[in-house]
């Protein structure tokens, strides 16, 4: 097996003491949000719509399993 050299086991240090000022934080970060695209009206709408069609199903989805499991269950254990 070869040895790695020195030169690929450099360790990088963060700039600036690794420290922040709360300011230069904020600007960061607004100017990060600026740079992201964002959805539009109809389509932030349409997938709510769909994640709460989601949720329901899935309600219902485990709802059935834990009827049947309990009945099962009744019917197994104190039948």
């Amino acid at each position: 097996m070869a040895r790695a050299s020195a030169r690929s086991q450099r360790i990088v240090t963060p700039t600036g003491g690794g420290r922040t000022s709360p300011i230069s934080f904020l600007q960061e970060t607004f100017s990060e949000l600026q740079k992201s695209t964002w959805p539009s009206r109809e389509e932030t709408s349409r997938l709510t719509m769909v994640v709460i069609v989601l949720a329901i199903a899935a309600g219902f989805f485990l709802g059935g399993l834990d009827r049947i499991f309990s009945e099962v269950f009744t019917r197994v254990v104190f039948g």
